[in-house]
C-alpha cells in the first residue's frame, strides 16, 4: 500500500512534538531550578558587557539622534557625507557623557562620600543631642503639668523620656550599623573594582557599535523575523516593538531628564535655605522620583530622617520644600517632558507601582510603570482585535450607559 503524504497532519504532528519538547524542558527546569538559575546566572555574568553596551546605546541614542539630525545640519553638517556626519555625532555624543560623567566623579561623588562619613563620625553626638533635647521636652511637660494641676508628674514624664531615648537610641544604634556595613560594602566593592572598569570599557566599546550599525541591526532583526514568523504575526509583532519601543524610551529618558532637573533644583534650594548634606539628600530625591507619585515621599523620608537628627526644626521646613519641590514638578517639568508618554491613567499607574513593588520589591517600583504599560498595551490591542471579528466598536464611549456617562 502506497504511502499517502498529508501536510495538514504532517504540521499537527510538528505542532505536537514542539509542545511535547517545551514540555518536558518545562517540567525539567522546574525539577531543577536551582541548577537552572545558576546556569542563567552564569550566562548572565559571561554577557554582562552586552547589557551595559544595549544599555548605554538606548540612553545614548536621542543625542545622537538630535546631533546627527538637528544640530550638526544647521551648521554645515548636512553638506558632510552620512557615514561622516555619524561619526561626527558619534564623537559630540560620547564627549557629552564623558563630560557629564566626569563633572559627577570630581563633584558630586566625593561629597556623597563626605556626607556619609561625617553621618557616621557623628552618630554618637546625634544621640546625646536627641537625648538632651527628649530630656528637656520630658521637664518642659513635667513642669507644665505640675503647674496647672498641681501634682508631680516628673516620674511620668521620665519614664516617658526613657522610653522614647530608647527608642531613638536603638534607631540610631541601627543606622549606625547601617553604615557601618555600607563601608564594608563598599570596601568589597573596590575589591571588585577592576572587572566592573573592564564590562564597562567593553560595554561602551559595545554601544558604540551598537550605534553605529544600528540600522543594519534593526533590518536584520526585521529580516529573521520576516523569514521566521507568517506575515500577519510579523507585522503585528512589528507593531508591538514599536510600542514597546515608544513607551520604554519614553519614560526612561523622559524620567531620567526629569529626575536630574528635580535633583539640580533640589541642591540648589537645599544650599540656597541653609540644610546639611544638600547633596546627598538632592541625590536621594532625584534618584527615588524615578518612581511616579510615590517616589517624592519615599525620598523625602530618609532626607527627613538625615535632618532632623542634625536640627529637628529644619526637618519641618525641608518637608515643606519637597512638597513645593514635588508640586513643581508635578504640575510643570514632568508633563512637558513626559507628556502621556506611557499611556496609563494615575489610578493603573499607582495600581503598577504596588502590584509589582509587592513582587519584585524595591525594583518592582522603578520597573513597574512601563511594564505594565506594555501590558496594558498589549491588552488593549487583544480586546480591540476581539472587538473587530465581532463587528463591535473599539470606541469606551460607545459602552458607557446613560446613568453613568464618561465625564471626559
Amino acid at each position: 500500500m502506497k504511502f499517502q503524504h498529508n501536510p495538514k497532519y504532517t504540521t499537527i504532528a510538528i505542532y505536537a512534538l514542539i509542545v511535547l519538547t517545551l514540555a518536558m524542558v518545562c517540567q525539567y527546569a522546574l525539577e531543577n531550578l536551582g541548577m537552572v538559575m545558576g546556569f542563567f546566572g552564569k550566562v548572565t555574568g559571561f554577557i554582562v558587557p552586552v547589557i551595559y553596551g544595549v544599555v548605554f546605546a538606548f540612553l545614548l541614542n536621542p543625542l545622537l539622534r538630535t546631533m546627527e539630525s538637528r544640530l550638526l545640519p544647521r551648521i554645515g553638517g548636512d553638506q558632510l557625507k552620512p557615514t561622516v556626519r555619524r561619526g561626527v555625532a558619534m564623537i559630540l555624543t560620547y564627549l557629552i557623557a564623558l563630560i557629564c560623567l566626569a563633572v559627577f566623579i570630581s563633584i558630586v561623588l566625593p561629597q556623597l562620600l563626605q556626607s556619609l562619613f561625617s553621618i557616621l563620625a557623628n552618630v554618637p553626638s546625634y544621640i546625646r543631642s536627641i537625648t538632651t533635647l527628649y530630656n528637656d521636652i520630658s521637664i518642659w511637660i513635667n513642669n507644665m503639668l505640675i503647674s496647672n494641676a498641681g501634682m508631680d508628674t516628673l516620674g511620668i514624664a521620665e519614664g516617658f523620656s526613657s522610653q522614647i531615648r530608647t527608642t531613638i537610641t536603638s534607631m540610631l544604634g541601627a543606622l549606625y550599623d547601617l553604615l557601618e556595613r555600607s563601608i564594608g560594602a563598599m570596601v568589597t566593592l573596590t575589591t571588585n573594582l577592576t572587572t566592573g572598569v573592564i564590562n564597562l570599557i567593553l560595554g561602551v566599546i559595545i554601544s558604540i557599535y551598537i550605534l553605529t550599525d544600528r540600522e543594519k541591526l534593526f533590518a536584520q532583526l526585521k529580516k529573521i523575523c520576516c523569514a521566521l514568523f507568517p506575515k500577519t504575526f510579523y507585522h503585528l509583532l512589528y507593531d508591538i516593538a514599536l510600542d514597546v519601543n515608544r513607551i520604554v524610551s519614553g519614560f526612561v529618558i523622559g524620567k531620567v531628564i526629569d529626575s536630574l532637573i528635580i535633583g539640580i533644583l533640589c541642591v540648589i534650594g537645599m544650599s540656597i535655605l541653609g540644610f546639611p548634606y544638600a547633596v546627598l539628600i538632592s541625590v536621594i530625591v532625584g534618584v527615588t522620583n524615578v518612581i511616579p507619585y510615590f517616589g517624592p515621599i519615599i525620598g523625602a523620608i530618609p532626607g527627613f530622617i538625615i535632618i532632623f537628627i542634625v536640627n529637628p526644626l529644619q526637618s519641618v521646613w525641608f518637608l515643606l520644600f519637597v512638597l513645593l519641590l514635588q508640586q513643581l514638578d508635578g504640575n510643570v517639568i514632568g508633563p512637558k517632558i513626559l507628556g502621556d508618554t506611557i499611556g496609563l491613567s494615575p489610578l493603573w499607574i499607582i495600581f503598577s507601582i504596588m502590584l509589582f513593588s509587592g513582587l519584585m520589591g524595591v525594583l518592582g517600583m522603578f520597573i513597574g510603570v512601563p511594564l505594565f504599560a506594555i501590558i496594558y498595551s498589549l491588552v488593549k490591542r487583544l480586546v480591540a482585535y476581539l472587538l473587530n471579528r465581532k463587528g463591535e466598536s473599539t470606541n469606551t464611549r460607545d459602552y458607557a450607559t446613560d446613568s453613568n456617562p464618561l465625564i471626559k
